[in-house]
């Protein structure tokens, strides 16, 4: 532009006016050329300066970039690119105060080697917080720094790079690193880790207890593959890709291993489906087998156990169901009785007030008992008491057998009882049973000895009046007293073959053989038979026989030969004991009121006789019971009555008002 400008000068000067004005005019054209080439550069170069600073703002905005300057002769600090500090900067001291504590001089070293000019450039890394110091918010910066100017100290031009996001996730790494590391290493169980080939990678302390590996990289392990070794050699091959799981019992004898192991092989995969790793668990269950083979041991032992006790509580509970029994137990400090039926479950409770009530008598004694128990309790006991029934509302008095043993406390001192209460009524009364019959055998021994010296006077007299009168017969020549010696023979052969089949009826009856036997009869008629061949035995004019037949004819089904036995009895015995008056025979048919369903046979012989005393008419149904001895009899005629009755599921029975007073003996017996 400036050697232009000269060139027309000298033009000027030195040519014509036409050539000066040509000049100028060239001149003017030649400047605004210029001028307009000059402005485009400009306007190019400053676009491609500013889209260059567009695209280098927008890189440090994504990187999180901000440059500052240290002024160091200034001792200030400002902004070159961003808002770090404020727009009129902060001072050296007031950029230190926002360091860490721990970084300070290293950042001031760093700044000072670079504004004294030994090197040109540098990076550090210090921590900083742009707000409460004492927090722990510390941000983690990377410094890039460069130095620059004519003289000294020179300003350093900082470019910083926040890198705290990037160092808290190297953190956490490290951090889940390390705890992954101590799980491996810490796991309960032995954990190892084999690449693709089946190597082995790392193995935690854990697997190299239960393998006995030795210190370092154990050639044992770490230089032969896992599909060369047993199991897994049967069980997989390279690349495998299936789970294991098994337990094994694992020996290596140089190693002196012998265990059994628990193992989960595990193959780890990639986002292609290839085996990465395999992750090999193992776990030494060896006690735990034991522990478990012992368990299993004492469950059998148990379960046999629980099964006697179930058997032992099932026979305690059969023998408390049918022997009527109950365990019981007391307690003296609660006054509390409770009573159980089985041994699971208690049946009713009781206070001791409460159960003084059932029993019976001594009732002062009970209570003094109640009130000391250490004078009863104190010692096993056992007592027979005649009681109210705690447990059957259906038998009002029972006998009861009480067992009681102690139960002390810690300190000695009677705490309660407990023992076994039974129900043995039964046993009481069959031991009465057994009294009475074995005072009715004496009696009946006793009898028995009566009854063969009876029966000898008794078949004695009438066969000496059949003898005497026999040989008395020839010798008589009058008719009238030829037929009362024949009567007086056959009287006596009667009695004696009444005493005959009495005697045989006995027998029959000590071996359970009465046979009653049903049949249709008309019972009117068979009565009026009966009762003409028995009123021929009355031979005292004094007594009267009368006959009561209500029925011209009765069809019914009796056992007509006992039905006679029993009629003929009550009418032998009337004619024995009666010497005036009446005898009375008769029967009717009764419906009673407690068994309408039914109906009776009554049968009766009423006599004006002797009499029975009240106190002996329970007995005159006996065996070999004769109201008087003086009167001829065996006793025997109307036990034979009664077991006719019984057997025939009738009743048989006395009425008299005493002696003097005659009596009615009566029949019952159910007919169709």
């Amino acid at each position: 532009m400036n050697m232009t400008a000269t060139i027309l000068l000298q033009a000027i000067i030195s040519g014509s006016t036409i050539t000066l004005t040509v000049l100028v005019t060239l001149l003017f054209v030649g400047i605004v050329i210029v001028n307009y080439i000059s402005v485009r550069r400009f306007r190019r170069k400053s676009a491609e300066t500013l889209h260059v600073s567009h695209i280098m703002e927008h890189a440090m905005k994504l990187e999180n970039i901000l440059v500052i300057r240290f002024l160091m002769s200034e001792g200030r600090v400002e902004n070159l690119y961003g808002s770090y500090f404020p727009p009129e900067g902060v001072s050296m001291d007031e950029f230190y105060e926002i360091i860490h504590p721990d970084d300070r001089d290293n950042l001031r070293n760093f700044l000072t080697q670079l504004s004294q000019g030994h090197t040109a450039t540098g990076e550090c890394h210090f921590r900083c917080h742009r707000d409460d110091i004492e927090s722990n918010d510390w941000r983690y910066i990377h410094n890039n720094a460069v130095s620059e100017g004519r003289s000294m100290p020179y300003d350093v031009v900082c470019t910083l790079n926040d890198e705290t996001v990037s160092q808290q996730e190297e953190q956490q790494e490290e951090e889940l690193e390390r705890r992954y590391h101590s799980i491996f290493e810490r796991s309960v169980v032995g954990l190892a880790i084999y690449d693709q080939r089946g190597m082995l990678l790392a193995a935690n302390e854990n697997m190299r207890e239960i393998f006995h590996s030795e210190e370092g990289r154990d050639p044992r392990y770490f230089d032969i593959s896992l599909f060369s070794r047993q199991p897994f050699h049967d069980l997989m091959k390279e690349n495998e890709v299936s789970e294991f799981h098994f337990c094994t019992k694992m020996e290596i004898p140089e190693r002196n291993l012998s265990c059994f192991l628990e193992m989960q092989l595990k193959p780890q995969l990639d986002d292609l489906g290839q085996v990465m790793h395999y992750s090999l668990a193992a776990r030494d269950v060896t006690d735990e087998r034991e522990f478990y083979l012992k368990n299993r041991e004492n469950d059998e032992q148990i379960r046999r156990a629980n099964e006697k006790i179930q058997r032992y509580e099932m026979e305690l509970q059969y023998l408390m169901d049918k022997c009527d029994m109950r365990a019981w137990r007391a307690s003296f400090r609660t006054s509390e009785v409770t009573l159980y039926k089985g041994l699971n479950s208690y049946e009713r409770k009781l206070t001791m007030r409460d159960l003084m009530h059932y029993f019976v008598g001594n009732e002062e004694g009970l209570k003094y008992k109640f009130a000391h128990p250490e004078e009863v309790f104190g010692q096993p006991i056992s007592l027979v008491r005649r009681m109210r029934s705690i447990f059957h509302e259906s038998e009002p008095m029972v006998w009861n057998l009480i067992d009681s043993i102690p139960v002390f406390d810690k300190d000695g001192h009677l705490d309660g009882c407990f023992g076994i209460i039974r129900n043995i009524t039964p046993l009481i009364e069959a031991q009465e049973q057994l009294k009475e019959e074995t005072r009715r055998a004496n009696d009946s021994t006793r009898l028995k000895s009566v009854f063969m010296a009876n029966m000898t006077h008794e078949i004695r007299t009438p066969l000496n009046s059949i003898v005497g009168f026999s040989d008395l017969l020839p010798m008589i020549e009058s008719p009238e007293d030829k037929k009362e010696m024949v009567r007086v023979i056959m009287n006596n052969c009667d009695m004696l073959l009444r005493l005959i089949n009495d005697i045989l009826e006995i027998s029959t009856m000590d071996g359970n053989a009465i046979i009653i036997t049903l049949e249709e009869v008309d019972f009117a008629h068979v009565f009026d038979d009966i009762c003409e061949s028995l009123q021929q035995r009355i031979q005292n004019p004094a007594v009267q026989f009368i006959k009561e037949n209500p029925y011209s004819t009765l069809t019914i089904s009796v056992d007509q030969r006992r039905i006679q036995q029993v009629i003929t009895n009550f009418v032998t015995n009337a004619v024995k004991y009666t010497q005036q008056g009446h005898i009375r025979v008769g029967y009717r048919i009764e419906e009673r009121e407690e068994r309408r369903e039914e109906r009776e046979l009554y049968i009766y012989c009423e006599d004006t006789g002797a009499g029975i005393p009240k106190e002996q008419q329970p007995s005159v149904f006996e065996r070999f019971v004769k109201l008087n001895d003086y009167v001829q009899g065996t006793g025997l005629g109307l036990s034979i009555c009664k077991a006719i009755a019984e057997r025939s599921g009738g009743e048989i029975g006395v009425e008299s008002e005493g002696p003097g007073h005659g009596s009615t003996f009566w029949l019952r017996i159910p007919i169709k």
